[in-house]
């Protein structure tokens, strides 16, 4: 049977592994918990035709693996604890028109990412970790016209702001810093 999973979570993954898995045309969820995956990987990792869930922890992955990775025509969930990526490599994913759910983590993303996020017209779900988003980014975010659950830890978001979201979108589903 053909193997649609790979999720190696007890060594640490190398770009040199990577090169191996463009056999696995079937691989639909990959998932690296240890290990550094680079740039370079993504091109190999955007060429799997059916890859719908990526998850790449400790990968220090920039917009140039984003600009690779934009052409993944499958992708549904995306998942970068620890990228380096900015604003302007986010918006290249715009592309993927399947994409549904995104968690970011990167020290080079600010408020300014919420206004490409809200660019993406397949977003259903948004999780933005130690990304300083504001009350201004938070209402452009909670504005997406299909957005279902909204993820933020370390925000910047007030006090203030969590009352206007809890308020005027109360169906969102939200965690704040891990909690509901």
């Amino acid at each position: 049977e053909a193997r649609t999973s790979l999720h190696i979570q007890n060594f640490p993954v190398t770009d040199e592994m990577v090169s191996n898995i463009s056999d696995l045309q079937q691989l639909s969820t990959l998932v690296f918990d240890k290990g550094a995956v680079t740039d370079q990987s993504m091109e190999i990792i955007a060429s799997l035709p059916d890859l719908q869930h990526l998850r790449l922890r400790l990968s220090p992955i920039t917009d140039d693996g984003l600009r690779k990775l934009s052409k993944s025509e499958s992708l549904w969930f995306l998942n970068l604890p620890h990228s380096e990526v900015t604003a302007a490599g986010v918006a290249e994913l715009q592309s993927i028109r399947s994409l549904r759910q995104l968690r970011l983590g990167s020290p080079n993303l600010g408020n300014e990412v919420t206004r490409e996020i809200a660019k993406f017209p397949s977003l259903r779900g948004i999780h933005l970790i130690g990304v300083p988003v504001t009350d201004e980014g938070l209402k452009t975010l909670a504005e997406m016209p299909y957005l279902e659950t909204l993820y933020l830890d370390d925000s910047a978001v007030t006090q203030a702001g969590w009352d206007w979201l809890f308020r005027e979108h109360s169906n969102l589903h939200v965690h704040v810093n891990q909690n509901h």
